[in-house]
């Protein structure tokens, strides 16, 4: 096995746990409300229509934690229910409210990434950017995987997406 001994993995996991509670903390404050709200809007933003099966397995919520959460979605005025693709099933769709929402969130979650981004020059980022991918490629088994990977992801800001490009390999789409 070959460890790199130059700190680089500790280095890794002091930044991923940075960049997690500073992107947490602004989507947090755009809904007012910690926990999965946030990630929920984004998800339904770019999945309309998808179960709260579906969006607990995307976001790894038990059964009754999904529940709470379109609960608090649908008091809030973000989600509605609607007919699902059979007579048993409800589609999630957002409303005009939690589209706008989920916009802010988006809009949070860019301007805390982007402020982080800073100090570095163009070619840094440059470089970030070509590492970020190479690591993301292979990380996809199916559906879901993808979507939680980038389940706060503004999929308008990243338009050659290695982890759908390591999905469509993996599915031959």
């Amino acid at each position: 096995m070959n460890l790199p001994e130059d700190g680089s993995p500790n280095l890794l996991g002091a930044l991923a746990l940075l960049v997690g509670s500073r992107m947490r903390a602004s989507v947090s404050a755009s809904v007012g409300a910690g926990g999965a709200l946030a990630e929920a809007l984004v998800v339904l933003k770019d999945q309309p229509g998808v179960t709260a099966e579906w969006l607990g397995q995307v976001l790894g919520l038990t059964q009754p934690g999904v529940a709470h959460l379109v609960r608090r979605l649908r008091e809030q005025g973000w989600v509605e229910r609607r007919p699902g693709t059979d007579a048993r099933s409800r589609a999630l769709h957002l409303t005009t409210e939690g589209a706008t929402v989920a916009a802010r969130t988006l809009h949070a979650r860019q301007e805390a990434l982007t402020a982080l981004l800073a100090p570095l020059t163009s070619e840094q980022r440059g470089q970030l950017a070509d590492i970020a991918r190479t690591l993301l490629h292979d990380e996809v088994a199916d559906d879901r995987s993808l979507a939680h990977l980038c389940r706060l992801c503004d999929r308008a800001r990243c338009p050659r997406c290695p982890v759908h490009a390591g999905y469509r390999e993996l599915t031959g789409d």
